[in-house]
């Protein structure tokens, strides 16, 4: 898996997450909306409204999928542990919650998802390069500058040779 692979999966499972979070989450109680009168409902005081950590989790999944294509080799295996924990985070919340299962597995799905996605990326991780783009390259058998010719004497500042 290239880098840029890894990054646009796991921003997609980041998004799964955020859509699964705004999902019913509660059982709705029996008889519900039939309070006393005169007293206001408030809405997802039923537990049906969206899951907090969940939208938390998907935030950080995203600005980790993000950094991992910004790190060096340790930095990206710590955000791939990240990224697996977060996972792990998305499973036990679905299945520590009273979801009906029409939110539930989907939301086991997602989790599992990202878990074998950190996994896959920890691992293709391994083989990416980190750019160096801003690196002195140092090129021992550069031909001398001639004296006479002001473009050389321009290409030997470039390479950072110094003309005195």
């Amino acid at each position: 898996m290239t880098k840029g692979r890894a990054v646009v999966v796991l921003l997609v499972l980041a998004g799964a997450v955020w859509i699964l979070a705004t999902l019913p989450w509660g059982v709705e109680a029996p008889g519900a909306g039939t309070g006393p009168s005169g007293v206001a409902e408030v809405a997802g005081e039923d537990g049906s409204g969206s899951h907090p950590l969940l939208s938390a989790s998907a935030a950080v999944l995203a600005v980790a999928a993000l950094l991992l294509a910004m790190l060096g080799r340790i930095g990206r295996i710590v955000v791939c542990v990240l990224i697996g924990a977060v996972g792990v985070g998305v499973v036990l919340t679905a299945v520590s919650s009273q979801a009906p299962a029409t939110t539930l597995v989907p939301t086991i799905a997602a989790g599992a998802g990202v878990l074998v996605a950190a996994v896959w990326s920890a691992v293709a991780s391994l083989g990416w390069r980190v750019s160096g783009r801003y690196d002195r390259q140092t090129d021992t058998a550069a031909p001398q500058a001639d004296d006479d010719d002001p473009a050389a004497a321009w290409d030997a500042l470039s390479r950072g040779e110094d003309p005195s």
